[in-house]
């Protein structure tokens, strides 16, 4: 069986145990000395002797705890003297460690710098081989731009002259294609009277004679012009020298009007070729002629659009098809002109688009111009 082991016993619990020894047997003296058992004096001497006493233990405890105190401090002290020690050789040992590499080190930098100063001294030379290379460069460069100057000069002048001819050429044949056109219009109609101008704001003659082709293969029954004027002329002639219809003009202005029934009275078309006032009125928020002057009208086999003017509003042609295709034959024929213009090419698209019976072939005219066909199957 093992034995039981007790704590070694403290320094504090020693002077508890003094302490508490010295109270009872102090106590217990003056218990006896009440009861008589033990003289009063006598109980003092061993009271006296009992103190004095404990107060030696605790004397002694107390020494005793100052000199185990002590000693702590002692080997700890000594303790951190051995850490001490141990860090100073460490410190001695980095110190020399440190002293050996920086010499290597400081070596290393001379070596380097020696070096440096070599390839400082190889570096100048190259500079300055640089700097005399470069201002031979600029000077070259200088020349070079110089002749290129002189060669953009020349190729700017030859492109002038280029596109000069290139212009002349394309005007010339502008002029032949109209002069041309004009011929073929007299040659087939040979009007009685003087002919209106064409071309500016009247429509060019290759357009008239577009037009006047489509007649004299169509021959239709009611063609139907927005706008009136040379062309009105021109193609009551078409009408009148292949027979079969009439043509209905839509004049938004009544001076025009008047003068455009003035020169069909001269050619005498009066019964062939109608000049109708229709003002511009609001059509879905857009100007456009009357639509009452549509009214009795029907079968068109043709549709020239040359009008209301641009100025009158933005794609101010575009209310033709949706207003007058309903008056129209199932297989009409829409000449939309000026396609040269912005307004007018997105006119076309937006007819293409909105009306998928239509059809369309561009006509390489002056102005440019759209040539669109109906077809209902």
């Amino acid at each position: 069986m093992e034995r039981l082991r007790l704590p070694a016993p403290t320094t504090r619990r020693l002077l508890i145990i003094s302490a508490l020894t010295g109270g009872v047997v102090i106590v217990g003296l003056v218990l006896l000395s009440a009861s008589g058992t033990v003289e009063w004096t006598d109980a003092v001497q061993l009271a006296l002797t009992t103190a004095g006493l404990a107060g030696l233990a605790v004397a002694v405890l107390l020494v005793r705890r100052a000199d185990g105190k002590a000693l702590r401090i002692d080997q700890r002290v000594k303790r951190n003297e051995a850490a001490l020690a141990q860090l100073r050789d460490s410190v001695r040992a980095l110190a020399v460690q440190l002293k050996e590499t920086s010499a290597g080190q400081q070596a290393g930098v001379n070596t380097v710098v020696a070096a440096l100063g070599e390839d400082r001294a190889e570096l100048a030379g190259q500079t300055e081989l640089l700097k005399r290379q470069a201002k031979a460069l600029d000077a070259q460069r200088s020349t070079v731009d110089a002749g290129l100057a002189e060669v953009k000069r020349s190729i700017e002048g030859v492109d002038r002259a280029v596109r000069d001819q290139v212009v002349r050429a394309l005007r010339a044949r502008t002029e032949y294609n109209q002069v041309e056109a004009m011929i073929d219009l007299r040659a087939m109609l040979q009007p009685r009277a003087p002919m209106p101008r064409l071309r500016g704001w009247a429509a060019s003659p290759d357009v008239i004679r577009l037009l006047v082709e489509r007649i004299a293969a169509d021959r239709p029954k009611l063609v139907i012009e927005c706008g009136s004027g040379s062309s009105s002329i021109w193609l009551g002639y078409a009408i009148e020298r292949f027979g079969g219809g009439r043509i209905v003009a839509l004049e938004h202005e009544e001076r025009f009007a008047r003068a455009s029934q003035d020169l069909v009275a001269a050619h005498g078309l009066d019964s062939i070729v109608e000049v109708r006032h229709a003002p511009l009125t609001d059509w879905q928020g857009q100007p456009w002629y009357d639509t009452t002057a549509l009214d009795d009208l029907s079968d068109a086999g043709l549709v020239f659009v040359d009008g209301p003017p641009e100025q009158t509003g933005p794609q101010a042609r575009y209310p033709a098809v949706p207003l007058l295709l309903p008056h129209c034959a199932p297989d009409a024929w829409i000449v939309l002109d000026d396609t040269v213009r912005a307004d007018e090419q997105q006119i076309a698209e937006r007819w293409l688009r909105e009306y998928p019976e239509l059809t369309a072939t561009s006509y390489a005219a002056e102005k440019g111009a759209m040539l669109f066909r109906r077809s209902t199957s």
